[in-house]
């Protein structure tokens, strides 16, 4: 067989949203959060059981820096509500200058803004906020398409255990991680080929629970035996969780052979662990070089989690699809360079552009507007009111 046919093509809506957020890692949370919370009847669609993505499933336990390195926090808001709630129900390591406003201005400068966290409370802890904000949960529903006309999502397609079903929506974000709605909707996007086997895990035995960081160079030789992995590809996503298992099991053999004879794999990821696959390609591409560059509709800031110092302000344009008037684009699916996308793709910079993207949404969808007709100084200022960071420090 080359095709296969089916007989019906009607698919029933369940529900209407004013935003549905597709992807319930820590950018989908912060995305829906903030559109609720601003008054939108919001939904988020996720794949799995449970929310946090890569940060959480994935085991990349390290809410990385809210700070430029330098002393000064430059990310706020509900990226940094994440963060505390990250160690609500399990000590993470704040470093205490930074565990209030008041904390040490000179500490600050060589103790940056992070923490480590727990996944399993952090997962309960974010489902909580949702749930207490009044967000639609829909787990076990995986992302198939889009219904659009004219440059509009009306709806969007998911199936799970009921069968395909319709969400019919006003306003859509993309918080997927592989900006899967973008490529359904028709937008440009820019994939990833680069991707390296990883294998984060929590070993056990005789020396203790402990987490393990295993992932081939990212820079330089890869290991002989080993490859680079797209994506949005099935065929390298499979690849990539077989051959990180093998690389944990390779770890675990190193450890017992190192005398912790009853080492073992104790907790492995249930999430792919691949940095970067897929992204929107916007009006507007935002590059590393542009470290302090100004921009009249920066609705936000992040560091370098990598080195200290730079800061840069981030577009509304890189968040805005431009082939669909009521879609935006969140977390690692923002539209960034290459070398940027390193800078963008990780927890505090997912949760601000979920955070941006959530507001901008519910404050159109009150407005009567499509995204592109929104005042962006309405939309900084509803930022600054919330406790968001949009000046260089």
């Amino acid at each position: 067989m080359s095709t296969i046919w089916t007989e019906n093509n009607i698919i029933p809506i369940v529900d209407e949203y004013d935003v549905c957020v597709v992807g319930g890692g820590v950018a989908g949370v912060a995305a829906a959060l903030s559109a609720a919370r601003d008054g939108a009847r919001t939904c988020l669609i996720e794949k799995e059981y449970a929310l946090g993505g890569l940060a959480t499933l994935g085991l990349i336990v390290y809410y990385l820096p809210l700070c430029d390195g330098k002393g000064r926090q430059v990310i706020a808001g509900i990226s940094e509500e994440l963060l505390k709630a990250s160690i609500k129900y399990a000590a993470g390591d704040l470093p205490e200058c930074w565990a209030d406003k008041s904390g040490d201005p000179e500490a600050r400068k060589s103790s940056r803004y992070r923490t480590k966290f727990e996944a399993a409370p952090f997962i309960i802890a974010m489902e909580e906020m949702l749930t207490g904000c009044g967000v639609h949960l829909i787990y076990d529903s995986r992302f198939c398409g889009v219904h659009r006309e004219n440059g509009h999502i009306d709806g969007v397609i998911i199936e799970n255990k009921s069968g395909r079903l319709g969400v019919a929506a006003r306003m859509v974000i993309d918080a997927t991680g592989d900006a899967d709605v973008c490529h359904a909707a028709g937008e440009k996007t820019v994939s990833w080929a680069g991707n390296v086997c990883t294998g984060w895990y929590f070993a056990n035995g005789g020396e203790g629970l402990r987490l393990r960081g295993c992932s081939d160079p990212i820079h330089g030789k890869i290991p002989e035996g080993h490859r680079f992995y797209a994506g949005d590809r099935f065929e390298d996503v499979t690849q990539h969780a077989i051959d990180g298992r093998r690389m944990i099991m390779a770890d675990v053999m190193k450890l017992r052979a190192a005398g912790d004879e009853t080492a073992y794999p104790f907790l492995i990821p249930t999430y792919d662990g691949m940095r970067m696959t897929r992204r929107l390609s916007a009006a507007y591409t935002l590059d590393e070089s542009e470290a302090f560059t100004d921009f009249e509709d920066s609705v936000g800031l992040t560091g370098d989690w990598r080195k200290c110092g730079p800061v840069f302000a981030l577009p509304w344009r890189t968040m805005m699809g431009v082939e669909n008037d009521n879609l935006a684009a969140a977390g690692r699916c923002i539209s960034v360079t290459n070398d940027m996308w390193d800078i963008t793709r990780v927890i505090p910079t997912a949760a601000l552009t979920g955070e941006i993207t959530g507001l901008a949404a519910a404050m159109a969808v009150r407005r009567g507007l499509r995204l592109p007709e929104l005042n962006v100084a309405l939309l900084q200022d509803a930022l600054r009111s919330k406790g968001n960071i949009i000046e260089k420090p």
